[in-house]
């Protein structure tokens, strides 16, 4: 390798990031989910290490991965839309490109990935930011967690599995890749009947159905479906991924959507707003459960489904009188919650 290796090593460590932090925008514009992105360049080692393969007669020039973005998805079918996204913003050098998983054919097990050899298109390089990328091109990988798993363990040549093993190691090595491949499938599989349940589930809320039993997508689509005006006008929807909201109203006999929907009554409602800071523009679906609990009957609330996580419930202070009003119309005592249980009424 001749000297220059160094600086083209680092004049390249800079570009990845630029890369990476262009994705993530355009991702979060197009709303794809992903796990993570990352970026690197190669070290002077590596990429000497790579040259010395025979099937490269002029390392610098024919190396194209010298930097790179690695795209870790959760699941597979996430893929497929974050190819689409990177086909449609970046020139693909399809030659130099590959899907690891077409390489491996039907009788084996093993590294899985898609790898693209990119440039920007012309139209980004002509802004001021992006010109030190003309003429360069980069590396990106797609994998899903479980093939990035995989992969780290078996590319890392620091690690004990690497080499040559013996053939019952080699063999149940092997059986682990394909375990992990049935896992990661399995998981797209469960990530797309949850999606089908969502939308089932949106559509028995949006024709009045409630007659259905309360999960972490029947609830969350109620809510959007009863906030849409407030979300539409710029609210963010909080997810109880914790589920602590279905399970304290299940301990309360609420069970279903028709349930939910008569505690969360109209006074219900302009109370959970009264109570949120004039800047905390969030609807979040265990703040809901809670104050509809509160409101329809406090002392069961508190004796079945409360569990000390919390110690103040707080509101806006120039809205005191209508909170209080609130409280008053549906008898909640909330000396009578300070003095047994110890969670206090706090103004903001």
């Amino acid at each position: 390798f001749p000297p220059c290796c160094s600086k083209i090593t680092l004049e390249r460590s800079t570009r990845p990031s630029k890369v990476e932090s262009l994705l993530s925008e355009v991702f979060e514009t197009s709303e794809i989910s992903y796990h993570q992105i990352s970026s690197r360049a190669k070290t002077i080692e590596s990429v000497k290490a790579k040259g010395n393969n025979e099937k490269y007669s002029d390392p610098i020039n024919e190396i194209q991965d010298f930097s790179g973005i690695r795209i870790i998805t959760y699941v597979e079918d996430e893929i497929d839309s974050i190819c689409k996204i990177i086909e449609e913003n970046f020139e693909i050098d399809l030659e130099n490109s590959s899907n690891k998983s077409d390489e491996l054919g039907i009788d084996k097990v093993g590294y899985k990935s898609v790898h693209y050899v990119a440039t920007l298109k012309k139209d980004r390089l002509k802004l001021p930011e992006y010109k030190q990328f003309q003429n360069k091109l980069f590396e990106i990988q797609i994998r899903t967690i479980l093939q990035h798993a995989w992969a780290e363990i078996e590319h890392d040549r620091n690690y004990k599995f690497s080499g040559k093993l013996p053939p019952d190691i080699s063999r149940r090595f092997k059986i682990l890749a394909g375990v992990l491949e049935m896992s990661d499938r399995e998981f797209n599989n469960i990530s797309q009947e949850i999606d089908t349940i969502s939308e089932k589930a949106k559509a028995t809320v949006t024709s009045g159905k409630l007659n259905v039993p309360i999960t972490s997508v029947s609830i969350a689509q109620y809510i959007k479906s009863k906030f849409k005006n407030k979300l539409s006008s710029g609210y963010e929807f909080i997810a109880d991924h914790e589920a602590k909201g279905i399970n304290e109203l299940e301990k309360c006999g609420v069970t279903t959507l028709e349930e939910l929907d008569l505690l969360l009554t109209e006074d219900a409602q302009k109370l959970y707003f009264y109570m949120a800071s004039i800047d905390n523009k969030k609807i979040a679906e265990l703040g809901i459960a809670r104050i509809s609990l509160i409101l329809s009957d406090y002392k069961q609330y508190f004796s079945l489904a409360f569990s000390n996580s919390f110690g103040a419930f707080t509101y806006q202070k120039e809205l005191e009188a209508q909170v209080k009003e609130i409280f008053e119309r549906n008898k909640v005592d909330w000396d009578d919650i300070t003095s047994n249980y110890n969670v206090s009424l706090m103004d903001i």
